[in-house]
């Protein structure tokens, strides 16, 4: 079983734009990933893994290196090779391979291949431009700083462009209830620091600030200058903020779905484990000790976990779990990553499944 260990808190020497969104909502998230030297505790879904893959993809096609279908083919498969290798190395044989692993592997490569038809058929622009694609950024201070996707620069415009492969926006309801869609804050606020970052760098400001996903959709985004010396400060006061709470420890945590669920140091934090020991069923995870251990014909485990006054039953581990599982009983134990049944506290492992002690 896995075990945490002590925890030996750093300060985090720098805020990316990137991170910052993730750090307002719970700074102790980031405090623990660069306690573990952002090594993650839990697995990333496999689309995660594969959103690095079509963002490198992204990058290739904006910096001219894919120029048509065969290049696009040829890269493709040598970038998700690499991926699957470093999975393996990981440990999380089980993603491999993805064609099979992820529902939409090919519909991304579709639109990888829509997408580059779309960046052929762009016009031309007039005049001198310069592209810069994955263009290392930092304040004057070195507290902030990230690469920017791309930059385009004209006589006239200096365009910043981020790459997204998830979803950009989401729905919002308006004074009179209608559903409205709109760039998702953190989006916004990415972008407006890049734009700082760029003005601190060259002492000139864009111009304009764009979205870009796989569909060729381009969201832009409204801004000032104003706007983005105000989020620029707002990510220097959130770092030394931060940074100060690990000498008095007092520490900026919010455990709730929408930030805990898919952070990856979850068995490091103290704040979610209360959570668990009220046998909040909101996460996909559950602690309680080991009652009992059955294995079944069919080579299939089950664990009994109690938690105060609740029966808690995870499902589908494999026989090689018995031993282990069986030597743990009276032992408090976290297991992570875990889907609910229809039946109130039944669980069933997934690949992604971890046990902490």
């Amino acid at each position: 079983m896995n075990k945490v260990g002590e925890i030996s808190f750093k300060e985090i020497k720098r805020i990316s734009p990137s991170q910052f969104f993730s750090m307002k909502n719970c700074a102790y998230k980031s405090l623990l990933a660069e306690a573990f030297d952002k090594k993650p505790l839990l697995p990333l879904s496999p689309n995660a893994y594969f959103g690095t893959v079509l963002h490198k993809m992204l990058e290739l096609i904006a910096k001219g290196i894919i120029k048509n279908e065969t290049d696009l083919n040829i890269e493709f498969d040598k970038q998700v090779k690499i991926l699957e290798d470093d999975l393996q190395d990981k440990g999380f044989s089980f993603f491999v391979p993805l064609k099979i692993k992820l529902k939409n592997f090919g519909l991304k490569k579709v639109q990888l291949k829509k997408y580059l038809r779309n960046n052929l058929e762009q016009p031309i622009k007039s005049g001198k431009t310069n592209l810069y694609s994955e263009k290392w950024f930092e304040s004057q201070d070195k507290l902030i700083g990230g690469k920017i996707d791309l930059i385009i620069e004209t006589d006239d415009d200096i365009e910043i462009i981020d790459f997204k492969t998830g979803t950009v926006t989401h729905n919002l309801l308006d004074d009179e209830g209608e559903v409205l869609s709109d760039v998702k804050n953190e989006y916004k606020e990415q972008l407006k620091l890049y734009a700082y970052l760029y003005f601190e760098n060259t002492n000139k400001f864009p111009t304009s600030l764009s979205l870009v996903d796989l569909a060729k959709q381009k969201f832009t985004i409204d801004f000032s200058e104003e706007e983005c010396k105000r989020v620029f400060d707002k990510a220097k006061t959130l770092l030394k903020t931060t940074n100060g709470s690990i000498s008095t420890k007092s520490f900026l945590a919010h455990p709730k779905e929408e930030n805990c669920k898919y952070c990856l140091y979850r068995p490091a934090c103290s704040f979610f484990q209360q959570k668990l020991d009220e046998a909040d069923i909101s996460f996909n995870d559950v602690l309680g000790v080991i009652k009992n251990v059955r294995i079944f014909q069919n080579g299939n485990v089950s664990v009994f976990l109690q938690n105060g006054d609740k029966i808690m039953t995870v499902k589908n581990f494999s026989s090689e779990d018995f031993d282990e599982l069986n030597k743990s009983i009276s032992k408090q134990i976290r297991i992570y990553n875990v889907t609910k049944e229809a039946t109130e506290y039944v669980y069933s492992v997934t690949d992604t499944t971890m046990i902490y002690e």
